[in-house]
């Protein structure tokens, strides 16, 4: 391994270039600071594991080209069903955005770059160092000296548990990408028995649609048989009128309270810091807003040669989403405890756990 005091020294060094690590190298090389941002992928963006579906919301705290929105949704419907029918169903306003999700990542890095960060791809993280990281490019060995390092690595971030934190709690998803010839302006979710903890969804990209199902990881030899009938009634629905696949995705997404964020000199964001809604499984905005704040603060600490202004990270994600994502794991608790009770309906449990109901808001009203 190379001799530490010949290798590359930043103030800070992101591990994971997707939206909450370039997001966070955006802000942190805006304030002046020296970045690095590493990827162990060939190609940013690539592959895509996510559902593509984020809230209009986002362009308030990021710029996103036309070339990254696929189409726009207007509205979710929230579909209640069974093996007699079609069930109920409910609607509410939910202007989003389907995105091409790599493109979006390629563009968010590209925005860090040209703040002053300086992208690595196809560098591994080997493992912390008390003077920085230990990474691995180009079949090397080195160790990058820094000051602060920011893991946006992922749920099962190395970062994170470098820094002694346990395995995160998840859930496991399974999605196909398929031929959509009915083009539409809504997301549908849908919510079935057999779909233990989670749900399915059909959401729209022109002409095509990513069709989706995540359960908890207990019923994970079931999630592709489970995600087969769930295309099927999609297809006795009318939603589809064939089952022509064309790409297949999958992955876990976290799924409990947020963590502790600020580990000595470490900072953790997006799905490494548990900031994907517990309910929703959304984690695209909260990883852009949560890495800004990172990065920002970050740099904020090298100015101020104080890492102990660190600290302040963990209190503005707080107090900006944070009492969303404390609220929707103890919805999720209380999912989880009660979907195979016999005391509670199924629709019942769904409507005081599920976002799309006035029923989920209730208990934040009593508190």
């Amino acid at each position: 391994m190379a001799d530490p005091s010949d290798s590359e020294a930043y103030d800070i060094v992101v591990v994971g270039a997707g939206p909450a690590g370039s997001s966070a190298a955006r802000a942190a090389a805006r304030r002046g600071a020296k970045v690095l941002l590493i990827d162990r992928r060939e190609r940013i963006g690539v592959p895509v594991q996510c559902a593509e579906l984020v809230s209009q919301w986002i362009t308030h705290h990021t710029p996103i080209s036309s070339n990254c929105i696929v189409q726009t949704t207007d509205r979710m419907v929230t579909h209640l069903i069974d093996d007699t029918g079609p069930g109920k169903t409910h609607e509410m306003k939910s202007p989003g955005y389907m995105l091409n999700r790599s493109l979006f990542d390629q563009e968010l890095a590209s925005a860090a770059v040209s703040a002053g960060a300086k992208l690595s791809i196809e560098t591994k993280a080997l493992g912390l160092s008390s003077k920085g990281l230990w990474i691995e490019r180009e079949s090397k060995k080195e160790i990058i000296r820094s000051k602060i390092t920011i893991g946006a690595d992922g749920v099962h971030s190395l970062i994170s548990r470098w820094a002694g934190r346990p395995p995160m709690k998840t859930m496991v998803a399974l999605q196909y990408e398929v031929v959509n010839s009915q083009p539409q302006h809504q997301a549908d979710v849908f919510f079935h028995p057999d779909h233990e903890g989670g749900y399915a969804w059909f959401f729209p990209k022109g002409k095509t649609a990513n069709v989706g199902l995540g359960i908890v990881p207990s019923k994970t030899p079931l999630l592709s048989h489970l995600l087969d009938q769930f295309l099927d009634r999609l297809v006795e629905m009318k939603k589809l009128s064939g089952l022509e696949i064309i790409g297949k995705t999958g992955g876990s997404i976290p799924c409990e309270k947020p963590r502790q964020t600020v580990l000595d000199h470490i900072l953790l964001v997006g799905d490494a810091a548990g900031h994907a809604h517990p309910i929703t499984g959304a984690g695209i905005l909260n990883a852009v807003v949560g890495g800004e704040i990172a990065g920002r603060i970050a740099a904020e600490a090298i100015m101020k040669d104080d890492l102990k202004h660190l600290q302040d990270y963990e209190t503005e994600w707080q107090e900006t989403f944070g009492n969303s994502l404390f609220y929707g794991a103890m919805k999720r608790e209380f999912l989880e405890k009660n979907w195979n009770s016999s005391e509670m309906g199924f629709e019942d449990l769904i409507r005081k756990t599920w976002v799309g109901f006035k029923e989920y808001y209730e208990d934040r009203k009593k508190g």
